[in-house]
């Protein structure tokens, strides 16, 4: 009898123990699955709404004295009690980082959360239309073609030595290769003097070395059999603009190479100020285009310094302006986004900017940089009939909610051009680095 018990004992423990392990597993991914955040941004000095709908009691503290209020209750190393299943108040008196830990029933700690204390950073929003100018480092393979021979035979020479539509030349027997120009002198220079070309290539990340030598063509010249690009054009919308370091922000998504879909890297670029000469409405089946007029040589509005999967970066010439306003407004956080309606702005016409309704339709709850942040419709019955919803030229667009600049338009839904996603603002702002600048200034 004494036995049994203590053997139902033994088997009682070990099930115990086993789904306390279980149980430790899995409580991290279903806090994630929740949105139970691990790193959340709020302004300084903001109250800001935390809603994770938890449904077990949760006690929370911090490691050492901060200026953070829950609730409006000071935080400090003891434990108290909140209800998740009702927003939580977060406001903080200081700038920097503050760690959480959170702890079920008192008991079992869940989780440890990273509150970044950010300035409240203002800018311009844009709306204008530019025209995007870059050229690239090295140049791009878009076509393999032939070689007619001085014999009238077809020479497939860049296809047998095994290069391929997406890789990018960077260097000529290690000169380096500036443009289609570029290319072609060196190529042209070397098959003068009987020499293999030994060409470096970067493809899909990685540094490659191909030989082969070119052949003369009818004209005389000396070629491989490639059709190459070494930039790129095209019409998008400024996000915003800071007053005071003159960076702007624009596109919302990653300039990328036509073929491979990787980000284009960049030696030199330039945005111009572009005129829409017309539209071309989209449909459920084909997106729509803004018809865009610019020139290489017009007045540069700035240059880009960086492309990154959050859009383009760099410094105005100059300043631009939004007759919708002639102040700067409040950059949102993450968590003072909503549903509900909201506002773009964007040029359908010429180069005046103008003011739409949209819908914002979902919020996607995240924690750390990600590019589809928002799901918006269009709502607006004069932009719909315009241009039957979000169109190519569109990216970039800001979206403003509550007087705040909230995100920016990047992409339409393939079976409704009524819909599409948004990036937030917050991780624009980021990438320009005016968050920094602001903590340094602090």
């Amino acid at each position: 009898m004494i036995k049994s018990v203590k053997q139902r004992w033994k088997r009682s423990s070990l099930y115990l123990g086993i789904s306390l392990l279980v149980l430790t597993l899995l409580i991290p991914m279903f806090l994630t699955t929740i949105g139970f955040p691990e790193e959340l941004q709020i302004v300084k000095g903001h109250k800001q709404l935390l809603e994770i709908d938890f449904p077990f009691p949760v006690y929370i503290r911090v490691d050492k004295s901060e200026e953070l209020k829950i609730n409006g209750q000071q935080v400090n190393d003891n434990y108290f009690k909140v209800d998740l299943s009702n927003p939580l108040a977060i406001k903080s008196a200081v700038l920097g980082e503050i760690d959480l830990e959170f702890n079920l029933f008192g008991v079992i700690p869940i989780r440890q959360a990273t509150v970044n204390v950010i300035p409240q950073v203002k800018v311009y929003p844009g709306g204008q239309s530019v025209g995007i100018i870059l050229e690239s480092k090295g140049v791009l393979v878009v076509k393999k073609s032939y070689v007619l021979g001085t014999d009238n035979e077809k020479y497939y020479l860049a296809n047998s030595a095994g290069i391929k539509v997406g890789d990018r030349i960077l260097a000529v027997n290690g000169q380096r290769v500036e443009g289609k120009k570029s290319l072609s002198k060196l190529i042209n220079y070397y098959g003068q003097r009987q020499e293999v070309l030994k060409l470096k290539i970067r493809r899909n990340g990685s540094l490659i070395t191909k030989n082969l030598e070119p052949k003369k063509n009818h004209s005389g010249r000396y070629m491989i059999g490639l059709y190459i690009d070494d930039g790129a054009t095209g019409v998008g919308t400024m996000t915003f603009y800071d007053p005071q370091t003159k960076m702007y922000g624009a596109l919302g998504h990653m300039i990328t190479e036509p073929n491979s879909r990787s980000r284009m890297p960049i030696s030199e670029g330039k945005i111009v100020k572009a005129d829409i000469s017309g539209i071309q409405r989209g449909n459920d089946t084909l997106p729509g285009e803004k018809l865009g007029t610019f020139f290489d040589n017009q007045q540069i509005m700035g240059k880009i310094n960086k492309n990154d999967r959050f859009g383009i970066y760099g410094k105005l010439n100059h300043t631009v302006s939004n007759k919708f306003f002639p102040d700067p407004i409040p950059v949102a956080t993450a968590l003072q986004v909503k549903r509900g309606p909201a506002k773009i702005y964007t040029v359908v016409e010429d180069d005046e900017i103008e003011e739409f309704q949209i819908q914002i339709v979902e919020v996607m709850k995240q924690q750390s940089p990600h590019e589809k942040g928002l799901v918006v419709k269009i709502t607006d019955h004069e932009l719909l009939n315009k241009t039957g919803g979000i169109i190519q030229g569109m990216s970039g667009s800001p979206i403003v909610q509550n007087g705040k600049l909230v995100g920016a338009v990047t992409h339409v839904f393939i079976n409704d051009s009524t819909k599409g996603y948004g990036v937030l603002a917050e991780w624009m702002i980021e990438k320009a680095g005016l968050i920094q600048d602001k903590m340094a200034q602090n």
